[in-house]
């Protein structure tokens, strides 16, 4: 299965941060600052996460943040404020304060709802953000405690193939393959994690086999072409291929332009 977010995102002062109408759906904690029953923190926290979603809408940036901030002050567990006032700490550069978010989201309970999207969504924006250290510490710890969500073995593969891990990047991905083998798109992320691994034999095999069961996919069809083309230079030069390299991994709802060069992966 594939995770397809239903989240919006909101650009104001630089910022890009995702915003989530998902609520979910727990037992808050109790807030130093509120006296109202525990049933109603989780209210006031929805209350308050819609205002800023409306006072984004409108353009303002400060009155949205100072929503969120409410909105965890009524429900520090509140995952969609989490995801969301965590990717606007890293934007703002208060890396620490928005790694810290982003790993409470790994001890929210297993039932929680989206629990399993929301962390992903938190590790794609830290990729796309260039932070691949962090994701790949989230995700690690995601897979240990969500061992059987394809979604996240995919993010793991693609953060380890980015810091050069290219055996563990292979080894997540063919993970999640098996957990949702007729998924074209973790067909062709394989793929392409063993064309980084200079597997290039086994690469192309799955390349070809990503095209065959989707002839539509540009993105599938130029990695095949850039495997054949490695593998050429490879025996063409009596050596090894250089290694090969790959834009950042981009948010579900946006567009990446497909080099003529190297070809992107599905993530």
């Amino acid at each position: 299965m594939s995770y397809r977010p239903r989240c919006g995102t909101a650009e104001a002062l630089g910022l890009n941060y995702t915003w989530r109408e998902l609520p979910v759906r727990r037992q808050p904690t109790k807030s130093s600052k509120l006296t109202t029953i525990p049933a109603e923190h989780q209210f006031y926290a929805e209350a308050e996460y819609a205002d800023s979603i409306f006072r984004d809408a409108l353009g303002d940036t400060e009155g949205s943040v100072a929503a969120l901030n409410r909105a965890l002050e009524a429900m520090p567990t509140y995952a969609p404020a989490i995801l969301s006032m965590g990717s606007v700490l890293y934007q703002a550069g208060r890396t620490a304060e928005g790694r810290e978010l982003f790993q409470s989201l790994l001890s929210l309970p297993k039932d929680a709802t989206d629990i399993c999207q929301i962390i992903d969504e938190a590790g794609t924006f830290l990729t796309r953000f260039g932070a691949y250290e962090d994701g790949m510490t989230l995700y690690r710890t995601a897979v240990k405690r969500f061992p059987d969500v394809p979604a996240l073995l995919q993010g793991l593969g693609y953060c380890a193939s980015n810091a050069g891990l290219h055996e563990e990047a292979v080894s997540a991905n063919q993970r999640a393959l098996e957990l949702d083998p007729e998924n074209q798109k973790l067909v062709n992320d394989l793929g392409w994690t063993l064309l980084k691994a200079g597997r290039l034999t086994e690469a192309r095999e799955t390349l070809d086999r990503a095209v065959s069961m989707d002839p539509s996919d540009e993105l599938a069809q130029e990695n095949l072409r850039f495997c054949g083309r490695q593998a050429r230079r490879k025996t063409d030069e009596g050596g090894n291929p250089p290694v090969a390299r790959r834009p950042p991994r981009k948010l579900r709802l946006q567009t990446d332009t497909i080099s003529n060069d190297v070809a992107p992966q599905n993530r």
